[in-house]
This record gives C-alpha cells, sequence and structure tokens, in this order.
C-alpha cells in the first residue's frame, strides 16, 4: 500500500523543487552517483539492473527517520519476492556488494533549508566513534545497517509518499479519501480530477452494505453515482495520489514503474494530472518508467506549463559503475524527432 511521511514541512515556493540534487556513495550499485540539478518532475528511466528503483530507495531512507522505523518496511515496497530473511537478502545489500569495511552515504541539497545527509554502515564495523569516523549522531537500525546523521541532521525534511506497482485496494482507498474530507479537501481532489473528467461532479465514499464495506462513488451525471472501479486505471490512479497528497500533506511523491496497469492511451491523461498536482499542490515526484509512452507523455506535459519541468534521467553501466545523464527538453525533442531509444 503506501506510507505516511510523519513530518511536516515548511512548503516550498516559487516553483523552486523541494530537493535540488542527490548524492549516492556505496549505496546498492552506485559507488558514486550526482544527480543535479533536479527538477518538480524528475523521471528516471534506464535499462533492467541500473539502480532506478535504489534511487527511490535512497529517498525513502533519507526521508523517514530510522530511529522511529518509517523505512522499516522498504523491502516490501518496492520490490517483489523479497521473503526470507531481509537482513541476509536485503538490508545488507544496501551496503554497495554487501560489504562490511565500506560505508554508504545518501545526500539531498535543498532549495531552501540544510542538506539531508545519512551515512550507513554494517553492524559488523566498528561503531564510528571509535574509529574516527566523520558522522554525527546516531539515529537507529536498518536492520543491520547502522544510520548516522551527516553532521546536522534538519527536523525540517518534508514529508515522502510512495506509490509501488502493485495495485490498491479499493476498499482501503475509501478509508483514506475520508482523511481527504477530514482535511476539507474534497473540493480541491474534485475541481483537479473535473479538469481531466467533465463529467466529474462529486467524489464521495459510501457504505453501501454492512458486508463488502466502504466503496468510492463518483457523480458523472447518471441516474446513479458510478463505482470508482468503472471509472478506468488512470483515473484511478490519480485519484488515489492527489488524496494521499493532500491528506498527508505529502512533498515528495515517489512512484516506482509508473506505467504499471495504465494503457498506453491514458498516459497524457496520467500526466497532465500529475503537472497539475506539482503546480496546484506543491510536491516534487521521482518515478521510475521502462516505457517511451510515458517519456513522451510527460515531455508533452511538461510543454504545456511555464517553466518546463521535467527532468529524464537515464541511468546506464559503465564498467563496474552506473551514471547519470540528465535530459532536457532540446534532447528529449531531438530525440523524440530522431527516434533514439532513450528507455
Amino acid at each position: 500500500m503506501r506510507e505516511r511521511g510523519l513530518e511536516s514541512s515548511a512548503g516550498t515556493a516559487d516553483n523552486q523543487p523541494v530537493l535540488t540534487s542527490l548524492e549516492l556513495k556505496n549505496f546498492r550499485g552506485f559507488r558514486d552517483l550526482k544527480i543535479a540539478p533536479l527538477k518538480r518532475f524528475n523521471l528516471i528511466t534506464g535499462k533492467n539492473d541500473t539502480g532506478k528503483t535504489s534511487v527511490l530507495e535512497a529517498l525513502r531512507i533519507l526521508l523517514a527517520h530510522p530511529k522511529i522505523g518509517n523505512a522499516g518496511g522498504l523491502p516490501l515496497e518496492f520490490r517483489n519476492g523479497t521473503s526470507g530473511d531481509w537482513n541476509e537478502h536485503f538490508w545488507k545489500w544496501i551496503i554497495y556488494n554487501k560489504s562490511s569495511e565500506e560505508r554508504a552515504e545518501i545526500k539531498a541539497a535543498r532549495e531552501k533549508g540544510t542538506p539531508i545527509s545519512l551515512v550507513l554502515f554494517s553492524q559488523l564495523r566498528a561503531a564510528p566513534d571509535t574509529i574516527q569516523e566523520n558522522v554525527g549522531s546516531h539515529l537507529g537500525s536498518l536492520g543491520p545497517i547502522q544510520c548516522y546523521s551527516s553532521g546536522h541532521f534538519p527536523t525540517d525534511r518534508p514529508t515522502s509518499e510512495f506509490f509501488s506497482s502493485k495495485p490498491s485496494d479499493p476498499k482501503q482507498d475509501a478509508i483514506d479519501y475520508n482523511r481527504v474530507i477530514l482535511k476539507r479537501g474534497k473540493k480541491q481532489v474534485e475541481t483537479m480530477m473535473k479538469r481531466l473528467n467533465a463529467r466529474v461532479e462529486a467524489i464521495e465514499p459510501l457504505q453501501t452494505d454492512q458486508q463488502h464495506g466502504p466503496l468510492i462513488f463518483v457523480d458523472v451525471g447518471l441516474k446513479e453515482m458510478i463505482p470508482i472501479t468503472q471509472m478506468g486505471q488512470g483515473f484511478n490512479r490519480l485519484l488515489n495520489i492527489y488524496s494521499e497528497v493532500i491528506a498527508s500533506e505529502v512533498k515528495v511523491l515517489l512512484i516506482d514503474e509508473i506505467e504499471n496497469g495504465l494503457h498506453y492511451s491514458v498516459m497524457p491523461q496520467v500526466f497532465e494530472g500529475l503537472f497539475n498536482a506539482v503546480k496546484e499542490l506543491d510536491i516534487q515526484i521521482f518515478a521510475t518508467t521502462h516505457s517511451w509512452e510515458c517519456i513522451v507523455a510527460a515531455d508533452a506535459a511538461a510543454r504545456k506549463s511555464t517553466p518546463y519541468d521535467l527532468n529524464v534521467i537515464r541511468l546506464d553501466r559503465v564498467g563496474e559503475n552506473l551514471k547519470a545523464t540528465i535530459m532536457d527538453d532540446k534532447t528529449l525533442a531531438t530525440a523524440r524527432d530522431l527516434d533514439w531509444e532513450m528507455r
């Protein structure tokens, strides 16, 4: 399902991205990677085994406080089939090559506020204070991985929300939508959805009977409201995202395999809706994709708004290292015209 952030953010203004750069050292398959500058919408692409999901996992760890276990469910959030001994099969691999001698680092700069930076050690290694490591306070652990701040660890970290490639539960979605109503965000959600489907008049979570639980219904002007399950994948995905962003006051949204379950024909609608969210809800999005149709749809949606606020970040393996190449609007236009392979 989805994980809710626990801390509020001071917010960003003047269309500035929440995070302006991301650096990873010895984290998973990344020896030394820097992605900069970041924009409001960052679409991460590349072949299999180039670290797309790892970038989202790094952000989840960085923006969640390890001491309260907010990233403790990470093994099941983005990856399928992580079972058995999480320590051996997942957490120890957070450090490059499962090393007990290396330290991993995750750092993000911000337009406003101090950088957010973590240092990660294997539990097998000597404690940092005994080996003169330049780290700050101990923040907790993720399995056998010990988490330390790199200097001052800011308390005004932005809230984050993740959406995995797994389908959501309609009953839970209805329960979650009640939180939107409590936050007085119902009209805002309805207005945003109406821009994508002009027939939308109202969206309500209703308990139709005791046996089946609540379900979201949509008023599109017919004699009865329509169950959300009949409104199509694109509509469902955007309603789910809008609702969670508003209810949880999210500032950074992480979406894995954004094309999952979506027909290519609804992708323009989905990306137009996501760019509406970027502007109106003041958020930053990081999403992974294998789909050229996704890239084209995102580029088209970005060109409808000013300024152009899309990065397509291609990850490639070069020998034992992974590198990031940022493609801007001009590069994407050329790639589209010449039919370059960009996925």
